[in-house]
C-alpha cells in the first residue's frame, strides 16, 4: 500500500517531517530572564581569518566569548537552557546592504531542542556541551564547558562597577544584533554539498543591569579520543593568539529572537 503523507508548499516542517507541519508565521520568541557574561580579546587577523568565509569582511580581530543562562523562555513553556557563543565582528559582502554583525564561529548549548532548531532552520553552528550554571564567590563569577567530564573551557569574571541607568539606556539604543551563520548539508554518498549558504538571524537584547570588570578564558585542548567530534573546533580556538583582553562585562537582560526575519543571504 502506498503512503499517504504529502508535503504542503505553504507549511514549515521539522524532522521527522511525516508527523506534520504548520503554516509559516513570523515568530518572535521571548527570553524573559537572562544572565550573560562576555569576555572579549584581541587576536591576530591572520589567525582569525582562517575561519571567516570569503563572503564576510573581518572588521576587527576580536574574539567574543559569550556565556548566557536563559530562563523563562516562552517557546520552552518557561524552561531554560545555557549556551556559550564564540563570535567575531564582520561585514557581509554578498550584496549592497553591507550588513554588519557577529559571525558565529561556534555555539555550544546544553539541550537538544535549541541545537536542532538553530542548526537546521537558521544555520547557526550549534553543538552540544555540558555547561555549568554561573556561580560566584563574592564578586568572582565563573562557569565552564565540558564533554563527558573533560573540561575544555573556563570563563572567569571579576565584577567591579555597575553602569548607570543612563549608560544602560545608551546600550539599549543599539539593541538589534545581526547574527550571521552558515547553513551546510553534505551530499549523501559522495563529496560536495547539498546545501551551503550564509544566513542572517536577527536578535534583540534589552539590558536591565550591566557590570564591567576583568575577565579571562582558559581553553584546554582535548584529544580526538576525549572528544571525537569537537576536538578540532576546540584546538582551533585554543590556538588563536591572545594578544590582550579588551572587554569584560556581565549583564542581566531579556531578549527577543526574530525567527520570522531569518533569511538566506545571497
Amino acid at each position: 500500500m502506498r503512503g499517504k503523507f504529502k508535503f504542503r508548499d505553504d507549511f514549515v516542517y521539522k524532522m521527522p517531517v511525516h508527523f506534520g507541519g504548520y503554516p509559516f508565521y513570523p515568530v518572535r520568541t521571548e527570553y524573559r530572564d537572562m544572565l550573560g557574561i562576555t569576555i572579549q580579546y584581541e587576536t591576530t587577523p591572520e589567525a582569525l581569518l582562517q575561519y571567516i568565509p570569503e563572503d564576510f569582511d573581518l572588521q576587527e580581530p576580536i574574539v567574543s566569548i559569550q556565556f548566557s543562562n536563559s530562563r523563562d523562555v516562552d517557546w520552552m513553556s518557561g524552561g531554560e537552557y545555557r549556551l556559550i557563543q564564540v563570535t567575531a565582528p564582520v561585514k557581509y559582502l554578498g550584496n549592497s546592504e553591507g550588513l554588519c554583525g557577529d559571525y558565529a564561529l561556534v555555539v555550544w548549548e546544553n539541550k537538544t531542542c535549541p541545537i536542532i532548531g538553530g542548526r537546521e532552520e537558521d544555520g547557526v553552528p550549534k553543538v552540544f556541551a555540558d555547561i555549568a550554571s554561573e556561580r560566584h564567590v563574592g564578586d568572582h563569577w565563573f562557569t565552564a564547558a565540558s564533554y563527558e567530564s573533560y573540561t575544555f573551557l573556563k570563563i572567569d569574571f571579576l565584577k567591579k562597577n555597575e553602569l548607570s541607568k543612563q549608560d544602560v539606556e545608551k546600550i539599549n539604543e543599539h539593541s538589534r544584533i545581526n547574527l550571521f551563520g552558515w547553513r551546510y548539508l553534505p551530499n549523501l554518498g559522495k563529496g560536495g554539498t547539498a546545501l551551503s549558504h550564509a544566513t542572517l538571524y536577527p536578535q534583540e537584547m534589552i539590558a536591565k543591569q550591566v557590570w564591567v570588570g576583568e575577565g579571562s578564558v582558559q581553553w584546554t585542548q582535548l584529544t580526538p579520543e576525549e572528544h571525537p567530534l569537537q576536538s578540532n573546533i576546540i584546538k582551533a580556538l585554543a590556538e588563536l593568539p591572545l594578544v590582550k583582553y579588551t572587554n569584560a562585562m556581565m549583564i542581566k537582560c531579556s531578549a527577543r529572537l526574530n525567527v520570522g526575519d531569518s533569511k538566506i543571504l545571497p
